[in-house]
């Protein structure tokens, strides 16, 4: 499929690609260029601020925190590493 960028740099996403997607109007999505230059684009899915986990996360004060990491910050025992960054 080939599509060409308007005046502003936007493009619009075909029907047809948004139905087999299932992504409706109005919906977030996030785009990510990788290390050759690719963009990716996925419907947004709230992360950890922690660590990055995308299952479990919770939205506290705008901001994702999986279960895990609350269950650090709480003092207990969790089911997965925290990683750096």
């Amino acid at each position: 499929m080939y599509k060409r960028l308007n005046k502003r740099g936007g493009m619009s996403i075909p029907a047809s690609v948004r139905r087999e997607m299932g992504w409706e109007p109005e919906d977030a999505m996030e785009l990510e260029v990788t290390q050759d230059n690719q963009l990716v684009m996925r419907q947004y899915q709230p992360r950890c601020i922690f660590c990055g986990e995308m299952d479990g996360v919770v939205t506290i004060s705008g901001k994702g925190i999986c279960r895990g990491c609350i269950a650090i910050a709480a003092g207990k025992e969790a089911s997965h590493e925290q990683s750096e960054g």
